[in-house]
């Protein structure tokens, strides 16, 4: 039998105050691709950042953590700095769940794989860009002078996640985590890079511990499945088990979470935003790259439109431009027969990508929704009660509302996000990956809240997605963005 490459016993992840997490027990060995589901602040990630010493400093864990590589076995639990520190990256990659919250603003993509290669000194000089373009190529980024030249805002979600994951797989470890590494990925990429996953692990007898809230990817390539949820271990055993022989209720409730239904369109109203001619080029070094070229739609009140494309396609540039943030080059957006396409309209509120950079780290949750509710016209009071309101309508535990965005996991942020871009009351709104970071529960939850919002106030959503399945019971209409053209 196989020496385990990872042991976890009685493993505990509590504050002060309360228990976040409790995993009995968790086992993987050479080779295994182990799949952890459950609903965001299940404590999925905090078992990643506990086996990387990363949990914050108000949060404590107890029982043990052995990790076993190259012939060496290390208790991670209490483990001193400089052990992580020969271990991260080298024997232990990670992908975090946010690459642009994870990778370094300052620096470029290239510079950034260097100092990942360099930390460990594996090679010359000379042999270090050959090492980067191949780290690139294996995770399907084949404009690798590009890439390596650009800063982490230069490049796409998708793009950035890639970067993740070449940084983690680069000296070829024996364990790999991976936090939602497809959440910014369109399904044909997605699959791309999970086979890249999937394959250096298995040419190098690497273990992959997965959390995902994509069901069809954990049924599809784990062997083993452990389900989460309020920091309990509900079921655990192989996939098969898990999904179909001895299925937990909860999961039969994820299950039927999944979108099947498509959504009927909306009749009897005159269109009310229309989208022209929408084109726009960056200059590259050398030359201009054309990401939108004559886009059109329009839309009714109370319509929704997915726009859905792969990684680059353009589809936050589209966003970008729609809220002001970016000038287009070409085109008209015409509102309410007002051409606002030259200015930022107060009526759109977009919720971004990557919900932690766009919050102010230095703000209480419920502060970041109840700012908004009095620069409308609320007094304090009013807006800290409308504003926890909101947040309980997304679905946003009220015990998190007075602590910070960093004590929030992926998924609850994201919540946190929507709730602060729906108090502005807008008359559109731009969701760019909304549910993306969302378990299928969840999701159907927040779509169905926004669906009662759109019938109620008549608001236009601009839903940005991978997800066809999503996007065919959310969205009235679609948009197809395909390397500069639309479809």
């Amino acid at each position: 039998m196989k020496e385990t490459v990872l042991s976890i016993k009685q493993l505990n992840i509590e504050t002060k105050d309360k228990t976040l997490l409790n995993l009995p027990i968790l086992e993987i060995q050479p080779g295994d691709i182990y799949g952890l589901i459950g609903e965001s602040g299940s404590g999925k990630s905090l078992s990643l950042l506990a086996i990387m010493g990363l949990l914050p400093k108000n949060i404590r864990a107890s029982g043990t953590i052995v990790f076993r590589g190259d012939a060496t076995s290390n208790e991670l639990i209490g483990a001193s700095e400089s052990i992580f520190r020969g271990l991260r990256n080298k024997k232990i990659g990670m992908v975090f769940q946010e690459p642009m919250t994870a990778l370094n603003p300052q620096m470029t993509c290239g510079a950034q794989l260097l100092e990942a290669l360099r930390v460990h000194k594996i090679c010359n000089k000379s042999e270090e860009k050959t090492i980067l373009k191949d780290a690139l190529l294996d995770v399907e980024l084949f404009e690798t002078e590009r890439i390596l030249e650009s800063y982490p805002h230069q490049i796409s979600g998708g793009q950035r996640q890639r970067i993740m994951i070449a940084m983690a797989t680069m000296h070829k470890p024996a364990l790999v985590l991976a936090d939602e590494p497809t959440t910014a990925l369109d399904p044909e990429t997605g699959k791309a890079v999970m086979n890249t996953l999937i394959n250096r692990c298995k040419n190098t007898g690497s273990a992959l511990l997965l959390v995902s809230h994509d069901l069809q990817i954990i049924q599809k390539y784990c062997n083993n499945v452990a389900v989460l949820r309020h920091g309990v271990c509900l079921t655990q055993g192989t996939a098969s088990d898990v999904f179909t022989t001895k299925k937990h209720p909860y999961v039969q409730e994820l299950l039927d979470a999944i979108p099947s239904e498509k959504r009927k369109p909306v009749a009897g109203v005159d269109s009310m935003l229309f989208v022209s001619g929408i084109s726009k080029a960056y200059k590259t070094k050398d030359s201009l790259k054309q990401v939108l070229n004559g886009i059109h739609f329009e839309l009714k009140t109370g319509e929704t439109l997915a726009v859905i494309g792969g990684s680059g396609s353009g589809k936050s540039t589209l966003a970008s431009i729609l809220t002001g943030l970016e000038k287009m080059d070409s085109g008209e957006i015409v509102y309410k027969n007002e051409n606002i396409g030259k200015k930022k309209h107060t009526g759109i509120q977009m919720v971004f990508q990557d919900p932690y950079a766009s919050l102010n780290q230095n703000m209480r949750n419920v502060d970041a929704v109840s700012e908004v509710l009095c620069f409308k016209g609320a007094n304090a009071d009013e807006a800290k009660s409308r504003a926890l309101a909101l947040l309980e309508s997304v679905g946003l535990d009220l015990e998190k509302a007075n602590a910070f965005p960093h004590n929030l996991s992926g998924g609850q942020r994201q919540r946190l996000c929507i709730a602060r871009a729906l108090a502005a009351n807008p008359e559109i709104l731009v969701l760019d990956e909304s549910v993306a970071a969302l378990d299928p529960l969840v999701q159907k939850q927040v779509l169905d809240l926004l669906k009662n919002i759109q019938e109620t106030s008549g608001i236009i959503y601009i839903f940005i997605t991978h997800n066809m399945e999503v996007a065919a019971s959310f969205a009235h209409k679609t948009l197809i963005l395909n390397h500069e053209k639309a479809m």
